[in-house]
Formats: C-alpha cells, structure tokens, sequence
C-alpha cells in the first residue's frame, strides 16, 4: 500500500470526512521515511483532485469524493517531487509575469531569482520568497522597487492551508538568515527590503540554484511541521 493509499484508507474509516489532525492520528508513519509525515500527509491532501475541502468552526475539514476514480489521481513519487519543486527553466518577461506562472494554487511560498540575461551591480545572486496571494501586484512591487527590470525564474512551495502564509514566510525568512551554512544576507541595494542575496550559491548555475531550492523546502518542511505539531498541542 502505498502513503496515498493508507492516507485514503484511514479517511474512509473516519467517514470520508476529517482534519489533518485526525488523520494523522489515525495513520501508521512507522514504514515513512520522511522527517515531516504529517506535512506529507497534507500535500497528499492538498494534490489530490479526488479530495474536496471545507471549512467549518475555525477548522478545515478534507472530504473524499469516491465519484472520482482511484485509479485516476494517485500521485506518483515523481509528481509530488515535482509539485514541491516546481521549478520553471523558461525565463519569464515582464509580460509573462502573470498568474498563469504560479498556476493554481491558493496557498503556499514561491521562489523568484533573476535570470542569467540580467546583469546586476552587486555581488552574488538575488532571490525572493514571498506569498503567492495578490502574486500580480507583488510581481509589479518588485519591478519597480528594484533599480533594474529583473526576469524571475520560480519555484512553488504549497503550504497546508491551516497554516498562515504571513507568519510562515516570516520564519522561513528569519531561519534562512540565521543558517550560518547557508551565507544568506539581507539584500540593501535597492528600495525593497525583502530580497535576499547569497554569495554560497550562483543562482545562474541551475544544478546550484535546484541545490539552493531544496534546502529553502527542506528548512520550510520542518517550520511547517513543528507549527502542525503546536497547533496539534493547543487543541488538546
């Protein structure tokens, strides 16, 4: 059985209607390799077409429609690793820079770097983390703030909808800049604030920016599950 399949059969077993909370209880993570299974658990949910989701007194409810065939939407390994890393290779101008670039999703952190055609006067490279909500308007924040016209290359991180984007972004921010390993510092050339610069990682070079991509998922996999953890521990 695969993790979908056991994540689907324990919802089955709790009506066909749950949080992510009573899921994970129920769950068996003893053969998961993975460091974060209760994030896991909710990006199954969350990738998922035959899941349905609803709020109800403060909580988020995932609701199983067997309408949809089984067979049809188990995620592959390789699907969910792309969904995690979903790194666009096509450098994108000012006028593709739109929300089809994001694509659906309504909760979660892109990624955005500047593309090897763009030269800047600083050292090292440039990258952004921020929310995908009003993803237009921060888009065209950026290009005016900054002192050239940058071509963002992105990157999208779901996040689990019970999780407030804003305070989660602020800790992955505030963790990236605290990573002695990483040599990630606050960049101060331009009016906006929020851009980070590193000088470990030649974001030009692709094997070194999905490196640098990978290590910012794998820092937000642990925020995340320390928060599901916490908010676990408030309920109780």
């Amino acid at each position: 059985m695969t993790q979908y399949e056991q994540i689907i059969d324990v919802l089955k077993k709790l009506g066909g209607r749950a949080t992510v909370t009573e899921i994970c209880e129920k769950m068996d993570f003893k053969q998961w390799t993975t460091k974060t299974p209760k994030n896991s658990v909710s990006r199954y949910l969350t990738c998922s077409s035959q899941i349905k989701r609803e709020k109800e007194d403060n909580k988020f409810y995932y609701i199983l429609d067997e309408s949809i065939p089984y067979s049809d939407i188990i995620p592959s390994r390789k699907d969910m690793d792309d969904k995690k890393n979903q790194i666009d290779s096509k450098p994108l101008s000012k006028k593709d820079n739109d929300d089809k670039v994001i694509g659906n999703k309504d909760n979660g952190l892109y990624f955005i770097c500047l593309s090897s055609d763009v030269i800047i006067p600083v050292a090292g490279s440039l990258f952004k983390i921020g929310r995908t909500e009003n993803i237009m308007n921060r888009m065209n924040s950026y290009s005016n703030s900054l002192p050239f016209d940058p071509i963002r290359q992105i990157a999208f991180f779901p996040v689990p909808i019970e999780i407030d984007l804003q305070n989660i972004e602020g800790e992955l921010r505030a963790t990236l800049l605290s990573s002695n390993d990483l040599g990630i510092n606050r960049y101060t050339g331009g009016k906006q604030k929020e851009w980070l610069q590193t000088l470990s990682f030649d974001i030009e070079d692709k094997k070194q920016r999905n490196e640098l991509v990978l290590k910012v998922n794998e820092i937000l996999n642990d925020i995340i599950e320390k928060e599901l953890n916490e908010m676990d521990g408030k309920k109780k």
